[in-house]
């Protein structure tokens, strides 16, 4: 099937984006062409999630959607990623719709599946083909994870953590800034733990002094970071750097001793509020993100309301919130009884009402402002507009910034001014 329109659905998380991304290079080397609708395609790609319930099935939905393509002429459907490293027997059984699979250490064999002839590649990056925004990278620097979260599925799916070679990421790096791209994501399942399985620490450090020296990139985004292994060099570093921004994501899970305990995290309360702390005082704008899981197996409603009262007073720009799903195969599903549902829902929507409100009051304060911002493009939600990123913002997960003003280009940098909030997230602005 040389000559092949291939349609690439990437679920999940920028992680699984960058993996399609190397998929989507071999296969136009190999001579396919990458199509952006999947009715123009003879072979539909779903790259597939497999983390937590809702991940699973709307990886399901998709590719049943999909499967009723071939009525129109769609000649083949490849699943592969997370979803189907998980559940190999059950998908092959259950999906004879499905052309071909493969697993999340696969992706060099994609031509074989595809087109049924091989050509692997060692550097799967050397022929990367942005599927996204041409001025946004995702730079994976490890997979798999060795941290031992009782609720995690991950080790299930990837393995332990494993480290991509300094040398290759700085590489991998100018191959994405020779394609335009001028905001590169650092990510892995933990940034923070990059090197570690070879005893080797604040080699994160090292490797992004690498990145800064690469032409073209110009903000540089730190993403899953743990927060036992943010590290004064860490911190110093940042505060210093001319292109790391000054934003941080660390999922801290909850705050709870008892609950991080029995989520099988290392670190306490106290260990979060000395490491904000910290933060705030060598970084003083900076913002900080973080992810919390509520509803675990041991949690009570006394631990539910400490994580409520931490959020009062934290007051972190940004927080995500999901509520426990009881993951077959993970440590909290062998030892726990899973919680009342109508329990987790109620928390999950507490903590997102009480956490959109912290982060409207952040925002407020910020109208009258000036600051730089990316632009990622016109805007769909307001026409006229442009929407835009400064480096408070990561770009699909925080606020986005509507900026009105002529002759702005996708990709740009702009000096604006916030001029109201539009939402507990949103800005609206105008060109300086």
């Amino acid at each position: 099937m040389a000559g092949s329109k291939v349609y690439i659905e990437s679920l999940g998380c920028p992680k699984n984006t960058a993996d399609s991304e190397y998929m989507a290079g071999i296969l136009k080397y190999s001579g396919c062409e990458v199509v952006k609708k999947p009715e123009q395609a003879d072979v539909v790609l779903v790259n597939t999630c497999g983390f937590i319930e809702p991940a699973k099935q709307e990886s399901i939905n998709s590719i049943l959607e999909f499967a009723d393509l071939k009525k129109n002429g769609l000649k083949k459907l490849i699943v592969t990623g997370c979803l189907y490293e998980r559940y190999k027997k059950e998908l092959k059984e259950e999906l004879p719709e499905v052309d071909g699979f493969l697993g999340v250490h696969e992706l060099n064999k994609i031509s074989d599946v595809v087109l049924g002839r091989a050509i692997h590649r060692e550097r799967l990056y050397e022929f990367r083909e942005l599927l996204g925004k041409p001025h946004i990278g995702y730079l994976k620097i490890a997979d798999g994870c060795s941290n031992g979260c009782t609720f995690c599925a991950i080790p299930l799916i990837k393995g332990g953590f494993k480290s991509k070679s300094m040398d290759e990421l700085v590489d991998e790096a100018n191959v994405l800034a020779k394609k335009g791209v001028k905001e590169l994501y650092v990510i892995a399942q933990d940034t923070t733990a990059y090197m570690f399985e070879r005893d080797l620490k604040n080699q994160l450090v090292k490797l992004l002094k690498g990145l800064e020296n690469v032409d073209g990139i110009e903000w540089i985004r730190l993403m899953y970071t743990y927060p036992s292994f943010v590290t004064d060099e860490l911190i110093d570093f940042m505060a210093d750097s001319k292109k790391v921004v000054h934003y941080l994501d660390i999922p801290f899970q909850h705050v709870s001793d008892r609950v991080l305990k029995d989520m099988g995290r290392m670190y306490t309360k106290k260990d979060i509020d000395k490491l904000l702390k910290k933060l705030r005082d060598k970084i003083p704008d900076i913002a900080i993100r973080s992810t919390f899981i509520v509803g675990f197996p041991t949690e009570t409603e006394e631990d539910f309301e400490e994580l409520v009262g931490f959020l009062e007073s934290a007051r972190l720009d940004w927080s995500g919130f999901f509520k426990y799903y009881h993951e077959e195969g993970t440590l909290s599903f062998n030892r726990y009884d899973d919680l009342d549902d109508q329990v987790k829902q109620d928390r999950l929507m507490e903590a997102e009402s009480l956490a959109s409100s912290i982060t409207e009051e952040i925002n407020e304060s910020l109208v009258g402002k000036s600051l730089s911002v990316m632009i990622d493009g016109e805007s769909e939600d307001w026409p006229g507009y442009y929407a835009g990123r400064s480096y408070r913002s990561a770009y699909e997960i925080d606020g986005v910034i509507y900026v009105k003003g002529d002759k702005i280009q996708e990709s740009s940098f702009e000096n604006i001014k916030l001029v109201d909030t539009v939402s507990p997230f949103d800005f609206e602005a105008i060109v300086l």
